[in-house]
């Protein structure tokens, strides 16, 4: 079984996208993992950084090279791997890298607008459809819906008290 790896990064570079002779999609992501701590005056100094590419395959990969760019902080888990390769001198070579099982844009710093994807299109258009047809009109928030109505004011729920309501 590979370690894991959950963490938040940086995109060093653009996602790069690719197309096997199958025609299946491949992205690989470089990725700067930072710590960073405060200095005697009070000020942030970096510290240790690790560098490692991610790799994704099929609609994720698709939707990683659609969504992210250069520069954005990610929060990303995957297992860590060792690729092996021969350089052109003859040299043998290895270097750590990750298969991404999830990544997504860190909302620290940022927002996102997530839309769900679909694979051969045919499941998008019935989702947008039925979302469309529940919406009836409204201001295209697929998150929006009416507040129900509470007797007691400004807290949770009905009750308006100050404690969440039990899940």
């Amino acid at each position: 079984m590979l370690p894991t790896l959950n963490g938040t990064a940086r995109l060093i570079e653009d996602p790069e996208l690719r197309y096997g002779a199958s025609g299946g999609a491949v992205v690989k992501v470089r990725l700067a993992f930072n710590s960073r701590k405060k200095d005697q005056s009070g000020q942030w100094q970096d510290d240790a950084s690790f560098f490692i590419t991610g790799t994704a395959f099929g609609q994720a990969a698709e939707n990683i090279a659609a969504t992210l760019q250069r520069g954005m902080e990610v929060v990303v888990s995957g297992r860590m791997k060792t690729d092996s390769w021969e350089s052109k001198e003859g040299e043998k070579k290895s270097a750590p890298s990750l298969l991404l099982d999830s990544v997504g844009p860190s909302l620290r710093f940022a927002t996102a607008r997530v839309e769900k994807a679909g694979g051969s299109g045919q499941g998008r258009q019935e989702f947008q459809q039925a979302r469309g047809a529940q919406q009836g009109g409204q201001s295209g928030d697929p998150w929006a819906s009416q507040a129900p109505a509470s007797s007691g004011g400004g807290g949770w729920g009905a009750s308006g008290g100050d404690e969440p309501p039990p899940f």
